[in-house]
Parts: structure tokens; C-alpha cells; sequence
């Protein structure tokens, strides 16, 4: 437990709830789902502020959602019977700061992409850091994420690498109400996981 505390402190500043919220990190990243009982034998009368830091991280997800799959479709209910999930990116920082004590983004990035076949793996930490430093507020549009793309010589590969980002766990459509008459020329919007290169903030 020291070790992802220790990993855990350099991305959470808010250390009140910290020990269960490393607790049920623990848990989560060894189940493909995690249920609300679970976390709340670990994180007792605390488990509601512990799953709401958790989403607010993007280290755990509530399944239930209004629409689709998207990260801001996803509902949040507190209560027995709920079921949550960890992204893809999240569980591999998770894992290795158990291991290491240390939340390493530009490893778990090649570590993660490397296992899902991405043949330019070694480029994408320098990629997805700066969509980072290029999101508002955690939201970059697609026109960016195609700068960076370009910045990175990986102009052509634009959309085949927002799809990476979204299976990764790294990055999420954001649904948003749009102008009738702007509706062509918008750019879409995504969301980038906080807890991606959260330990430079």
C-alpha cells in the first residue's frame, strides 16, 4: 500500500480520503468491473467522496450510462447494485505504481500502446503530453489533437490514433449541444483523462 500511496500523492492533492481511495485502486485494477459492495467495505462511510474523486480522475468509471459509452454519458449513482470500471490507461499507471510507487504516464503510454499493436508506440508519450498542455480544461478539439498529429509527423495517421487515444482510455468523445448552423464546420471535442500525466501538473 505504501507504494501506490506514495504514487497517488504526486496526482491527488486532497490526501482526506487517500488511503481508501488507494484501497479500492488496489481492488479495481486486478477486476475487469468492481462493485459498489466491494468498495464500500473498503472505503465504509467515506465510499461517496471516494468514488466521486475517482471519477473525477478518470480512475474509475460508473458502467451505467444515459446514452453511450462516452465518459460524460456516464451517470454516477451512489448506491448498492452500481457497477464501475477502470479505463485502459488507468489500470496499467495503477498496476505499475503498486509495483513502482511511481505514477509513470510516458511508461504506461508505451507500455499500454506496445501491447495493443501501435507500431509508433515510442512517439506517442510526446504526443498525448501535448494534448495535454493543448486541452482546456481537460477538452481538446479534433483539430488540435491533428496539429499535434502533424507536430509529431503523424499527420496521416490522425484518425487511426484518436481511435488508439479512445481505446487506451486516454481520450473521450465529448458530447456537446452544437449551433444548428455551425454543425458542419465544428470540430468535435474530446475529453482528455486527467490522471494522464496527472504526477506533472
Amino acid at each position: 500500500m505504501k507504494n501506490i500511496k506514495q504514487a497517488i500523492l504526486s496526482v491527488i492533492n486532497d490526501t482526506t480520503e487517500i488511503d481508501s481511495i488507494c484501497s479500492v485502486l488496489v481492488y479495481a485494477s486486478e477486476m475487469d468491473i468492481i462493485h459498489y459492495e466491494t468498495i464500500q467495505k473498503v472505503a465504509g462511510s467515506s465510499t461517496g467522496e471516494v468514488l466521486l474523486e475517482l471519477w473525477e480522475w478518470k480512475l474509475l468509471l460508473p458502467v451505467r450510462s444515459s446514452k453511450c459509452g462516452e465518459w460524460d454519458s456516464r451517470v454516477m449513482v451512489i448506491q448498492p447494485g452500481e457497477v464501475f470500471e477502470i479505463p485502459n490507461i488507468s489500470r496499467v499507471l495503477t498496476s505499475n505504481a503498486i509495483e513502482s510507487g511511481k505514477w509513470n504516464t510516458t511508461w504506461a503510454i508505451q507500455n499500454l500502446l506496445q501491447k495493443m499493436g501501435e507500431p509508433d508506440w515510442e512517439k506517442i508519450p510526446a504526443l498525448v503530453r501535448e494534448l495535454r498542455d493543448s486541452s482546456v480544461h481537460n477538452v481538446i478539439s479534433g483539430t488540435r489533437i491533428g496539429a499535434a498529429c502533424g507536430h509529431h509527423k503523424l499527420k496521416e495517421k490522425t484518425g487511426a490514433l484518436i481511435a488508439v487515444l479512445k481505446g487506451a482510455g486516454i481520450i473521450s468523445p465529448k458530447l456537446m449541444t452544437i449551433d444548428r448552423n455551425r454543425m458542419e464546420s465544428a470540430s468535435p471535442l474530446y475529453e482528455f483523462n486527467p490522471c494522464v500525466y496527472g504526477e506533472t501538473q
